[in-house]
């Protein structure tokens, strides 16, 4: 009897502890190949579901565990009531890549290559010679599968489709860009770290507009700024490797497609700085499709900046502040929505703002919603110049009338 009750107890042990298994494994048919992904459901008992979803993207040789074992994204999924969305990418599927790949390096694994229009060319310094031209997966549909995914989680956890973001590390960041270019209508925003666009990226001339959040050092080893690099070969002595797009291209590239404004540049000291690793962060302004680059010195390519380690700033941080301001009707995290009306001008702002009526209160929020300035003004005038540079959300309340929205200032 007591065996049988012990079995009884362990049966109801592991069913309970599967169905709180967070995150929760996911398989799926796409294109001919079985894909695997993570679905993490957010820790918010103040809301009954999540009001958008992260997809999430690892890096070259990675997993789809990363996002929970490297780096702290629950605890942006949980302030922000998102679920987050972690697909694991397919090792590379030619056999002559693998085969030239070892050539070069025997040790280089292609276990886990997304298929993201990364080209690796690779050209002699002496002669010129060309040794290696030749694109990762370049037959799996990664952008496919990605949407499959994100329309079976939408459906089965009953999430708006309004809030939407992609983000990727290293090669992850390659997909989030390819991503971006093929769907980018679906898109909120997205995030990039140490990553780039490659030079077989497709859809480049769509130009389509969303929101770029990109974060890379200008000392990354892997994925370098330029997009190439110098390395020694035993048989062909040096060759110049080329990985990427230059990330000044890339940044230019989606600036012209948002059409925004003149750079705001900040030199970052959120925090007192014990490591020497410098971020410089330009803002392109644009009110609805914003471009921003962290610009880091002296970072290593798999670098996660931490106000813990002593960073002058804290990614988990940039990239909530990032994704809560491009996030649609959150009230419980985001109380100031940003409507996006002509009710103000201009915008951006130097000093001062033209308001559409005469008399009023005016409140300025930061984009964790933290109210930092409110007043009354006359005359449909408000002096905003003593606001340091960047993004704010702004209610002007006159009666009964309430109106919100970004303020970019200068």
């Amino acid at each position: 009897m007591k065996c049988r009750i012990g079995m009884i107890s362990l049966a109801w042990l592991i069913i309970t502890g599967l169905a709180m298994a967070n995150p929760v494994k996911k398989t799926m048919e796409v294109g001919g190949f079985e894909r695997e992904y993570l679905v993490y459901t957010p820790s918010n008992p103040a809301a009954e579901k999540a009001v958008g979803i992260i997809v999430c993207l690892h890096g070259f040789g990675r997993t789809m565990e990363d996002f929970f074992d490297g780096y702290d994204i629950t605890s942006i999924a949980d302030s922000l009531n998102m679920m987050i969305i972690s697909p694991q990418a397919l090792e590379e599927q030619d056999p002559e890549v693998w085969k030239i790949a070892g050539y070069i390096d025997n040790k280089l694994s292609l276990h886990s290559v997304w298929g993201c229009g990364l080209n690796v060319r690779a050209v002699t310094t002496l002669l010129n010679f060309e040794i290696l031209n030749e694109e990762l997966n370049k037959e799996v549909d990664d952008v496919l599968f990605i949407d499959q995914i994100i329309d079976e989680v939408m459906s089965a956890y009953e999430v708006d489709d309004e809030n939407l973001f992609v983000l990727g590390t290293s090669m992850g960041g390659y997909m989030t860009y390819q991503y971006a270019l093929r769907s980018s209508k679906r898109l909120s925003g997205i995030i990039s770290i140490a990553g780039s666009m490659g030079t077989k990226i497709k859809g480049i001339d769509n130009r389509p507009k969303a929101p770029v959040c990109d974060f890379h050092s200008i000392t990354d080893e892997v994925v370098p700024y330029t997009g190439s690099y110098e390395l020694s070969l035993p048989i062909f002595l040096k060759a110049k490797i080329t990985l990427a797009m230059p990330k000044e291209e890339v940044i230019n590239y989606w600036r012209e497609t948002n059409s925004t404004g003149e750079p705001i540049t900040e030199q970052i000291e959120y925090y007192p700085s014990t490591t020497g690793i410098a971020v410089t962060k330009i803002t392109y302004p644009n009110p609805e499709n914003e471009v921003i680059h962290y610009k880091t010195d002296g970072a290593p390519h798999s670098y996660f900046f931490s106000k813990e380690n002593g960073d002058c700033m804290d990614h988990v941080e940039e990239i909530a502040r990032f994704i809560q301001s491009h996030t649609i009707d959150n009230p419980a995290h985001n109380p100031i929505m940003p409507t996006q009306k002509a009710f103000f001008y201009p915008n951006p702002v130097a000093d001062i703002i033209h308001t559409n009526v005469t008399n009023g209160t005016v409140t300025v929020y930061e984009i964790t919603g933290k109210g930092i300035y409110s007043n009354s003004f006359t005359n449909s005038q408000v002096d905003l110049s003593f606001l340091k540079s960047g993004i704010y959300f702004i209610r002007v309340q006159s009666g009964n009338t309430m109106q919100t929205g970004k303020l970019i200032k200068k």
